[in-house]
């Protein structure tokens, strides 16, 4: 007969150490799982939800000049100052010489002492010329003088020249006039109308500048 062999216990701890081993890689698994379905639903969340899109940038382009408050100034050929003053000014994109005005307002000073005032809505000014085109509720002063109103005119700021071929109308200091157009020429002291002028005159009116 054979001898029945006793059998071997397992070593104290061998099984508490494979049920460790066996839930740690259970816990692995799980947490990989876990990860796995946060990644999915993330990318779920991005593809309904999509980034608002970036605001496109308002800078102006490259090399282009912008500036609030403008002050251009400098001399007719009589050496008397001029100043053009400007809400905005911006450079042309492509003409380095040319210089968008918004809300216009320069002051042109003569040698005796009187002075020029011109308003408008926008401009467009030439530094190489000197040649400043308003467009806009123009308003033109010449104190003492008048005060006369067009659309648009063009104004030679070292000779102290106008010229408008647009409606124009004038208050006079005893009168008005009216004409398709005007021309201010030597220095401010010669005033042309051109075409179609209509004047209504006041000998009673009192005398000063009507503004």
């Amino acid at each position: 007969m054979n001898a029945l062999k006793p059998k071997r216990r397992p070593a104290p701890g061998l099984g508490r150490s494979r049920r460790l081993r066996i839930a740690s890689a259970a816990a692995i698994a799980l947490t990989a799982i876990l990860v796995v379905v946060f990644v999915v639903q993330v990318a779920t969340f991005e593809a309904l939800n999509p980034p608002p899109p970036q605001p496109r940038s308002t800078l102006p382009p490259a090399n282009q000049i912008t500036a609030n408050r403008s002050t251009i100034a400098g001399y007719d050929k009589q050496q008397q100052p001029f100043v053009v003053n400007a809400k905005l000014a911006k450079q042309d994109a492509e003409k380095n010489n040319i210089v968008h005005l918004a809300t216009v307002n320069a002051t042109l000073n003569r040698k005796d002492g009187a002075v020029m005032t011109v308003a408008a809505n926008s401009g467009t000014y030439d530094t190489d010329t000197k040649i400043l085109d308003l467009e806009g509720a123009v308003r033109l002063a010449s104190e003492g003088k008048f005060v006369a109103n067009m659309e648009k005119a063009r104004v030679f700021l070292e000779q102290k020249r106008l010229v408008s071929h647009v409606p124009v109308t004038v208050s006079l200091q005893n009168g008005n006039i009216a004409a398709n157009g005007m021309e201010i020429t030597d220095n401010g002291n010669h005033v042309i109308f051109l075409d179609r002028v209509h004047a209504t005159y006041d000998p009673s009116a009192p005398r000063g500048d009507k503004q």
